[in-house]
């Protein structure tokens, strides 16, 4: 079965979702000030690092198309330097018989920093950001939701896990002094699992947790994405910030 459409269609959500909050990037009239003096002409891959540290938890195995990097003022979330991409996960391939089976996993990942020229503009668009995500504007059918917060020193943070019949969501966002930083990522559910759990009767001797292929399990994911990477991702701007 093509995933590929599935992503595609989940990635357009997440971008809807984050175009919500606004459509102009920050006011660069004048002399600007805050973060937005520093950041205002960094590119978003680079800043997160073609999303490498996330491909390698997940395990991507092959990257559909070219990365999208957007500067401020581009893009479909014009008041971020972003990144993001489509990718294929690990594939469980079986044969019962006759019958030959094989599902690939797939992601879709956007990251965005958003400069802005004081604390207050700043806080303003991580509560719109944080209500867009809560609003769920695309729509998602959430069949559940668990809420926390990043790991470090952040002045607000916010994460969401959630899961569909088919896929798992998890958001991140933070926001340090006047600027915010989010990731968004979406995976179809590990194929192994869902092989085992769709005719248990096939793997008598196997279970779901033996058959996954992913390298990673959602709390997993979510406790390296929001304890470990966006802690980092905080270090290398500010590292970068304090550089220029």
């Amino acid at each position: 079965m093509n995933r590929r459409p599935v992503a595609a269609a989940a990635l357009l959500a997440v971008l809807a979702s984050t175009a919500a909050c606004g459509d102009d990037a920050p006011a660069t009239g004048g002399t600007p000030s805050g973060s937005l003096s520093v950041m205002s002409a960094w590119d978003g891959c680079d800043v997160f690092a073609d999303l490498a540290a996330i491909q390698e938890y997940l395990g991507v195995t092959a990257v559909d198309g070219a990365l999208q990097s957007d500067g401020l003022g581009e893009g479909i979330d014009a008041e971020a330097a972003g990144c993001s991409g489509l990718f294929d996960l690990a594939s469980f391939e079986d044969t019962q018989g006759t019958f030959e089976y094989q599902a690939t996993g797939d992601a879709a990942i956007r990251a965005g920093l958003a400069p802005w020229s004081t604390d207050a503009e700043a806080e303003a668009n991580f509560a719109d950001r944080v209500d867009v995500r809560r609003q769920n504007l695309p729509g998602v059918d959430y069949l559940d939701q668990v809420e926390g917060e990043l790991g470090g020193e952040w002045d607000e943070s916010l994460t969401v896990t959630a899961e569909t019949e088919h896929r798992t969501y998890v958001d991140v966002y933070g926001r340090y002094g006047s600027w915010v930083v989010y990731v968004s990522v979406d995976y179809l559910h590990d194929p192994g699992v869902g092989a085992y759990e769709s005719a248990p009767e096939f793997y008598p001797d196997s279970s779901a947790e033996e058959m996954a292929v992913y390298p990673f399990t959602t709390a997993q994911f979510t406790d390296w994405l929001a304890q470990e990477h966006l802690p980092q991702i905080q270090s290398d701007i500010l590292e970068r910030a304090g550089s220029e």
